[in-house]
């Protein structure tokens, strides 16, 4: 490449908002699974759901720290067996197999329909949207097959591997730095942070867990926390909370405009700048 294409593809000014959606528990709500688990076990049901989650969330976060790795829905399948022993219920692998299934058919919260068709391709300009998840390529596939409401995230041209971003692309689990830094790039957004175009601020992630949050901000994203409960943040490990903080995902789309217009006139100035320079 010679000197002069070089500097031109350098100018080129990139005016996306990249908005990167966690699935399960922010765009697909766990509470079938809950409700699965009262079918076979009502009395300890609320109490090996938390267990089952914790546990899922540990094994992901041991695994990154011991440089492993084994697909989610491994690590969901021993999870579940962790909360089961540890509430001395003996293993059916038949209504573990049922139990598992849930995840196949997850609805979404009642707020994502109106978020999405809000960020519809055809009414939006600057604004590209993934599916950003800790689940395997295969988990997310059925989930985006299974929803309808998923599906006006995309126009019908898009491909399958620019939908998604699966943790076993990667090998590692959020909120390792690695899998921010990798759907950056996969994106087509710099490791800088903020001022110039095209930084890993102008991906902005959107998660209900607070844990995800602070992994994507800690290299640079923007932050849009998703407190449905209204309990406010309480995470003491890091100095500053989310940026953004909404209650309903159908407060997105105003949220996303305020990033635009600030967005706005650094590309204006970038754009203004490359004719002077040209």
């Amino acid at each position: 490449m010679d000197a002069e294409t070089s500097k031109f593809i350098d100018n080129i000014v990139d005016r996306r908002i990249i908005v990167a959606f966690d699935l399960f528990g922010t765009l697909l709500s766990t509470d079938s699974i809950s409700k699965k688990l009262a079918e076979y076990y009502p009395e300890k049901a609320d109490s090996i759901s938390a267990a089952w989650r914790r546990y899922q969330l540990e094994y992901t976060w041991r695994l990154n720290s011991m440089g492993e790795f084994e697909p989610f829905d491994t690590v969901t399948h021993k999870s579940l067996l962790h909360a089961l022993s540890e509430a001395s219920i003996p293993h059916d692998e038949a209504q573990i197999s049922q139990i598992l299934a849930s995840y196949a058919t997850l609805a979404p919260f009642p707020d994502v329909p109106a978020c999405l068709e809000s960020l519809k391709p055809s009414s939006t300009k600057h604004i590209q949207s993934i599916i950003f998840t800790n689940g395997t390529a295969k988990m997310a596939k059925t989930a985006f097959e299974n929803t309808p409401e998923l599906q006006t995230m995309f126009k019908p041209d898009v491909r399958e591997f620019d939908r998604y971003l699966t943790a076993d692309e990667i090998e590692k689990y959020k909120p390792h730095p690695m899998i921010y830094e990798y759907l950056a790039a996969k994106v087509g957004k710099n490791l800088e942070r903020e001022g110039r175009h095209g930084g890993i601020d102008e991906v902005v992630l959107v998660s209900a867990n607070p844990f995800d949050i602070v992994g994507g901000q800690a290299v640079g994203m923007t932050g849009v926390w998703v407190d449905r409960a209204g309990k406010g943040w309480h995470d003491a490990l890091v100095k500053d909370g989310p940026k953004i903080v909404i209650k309903s995902l159908e407060e997105l789309k105003g949220s996303l405009d305020g990033i635009l217009e600030s967005k706005g006139i650094v590309w204006r100035e970038a754009i203004k700048q490359n004719k002077e320079e040209s």
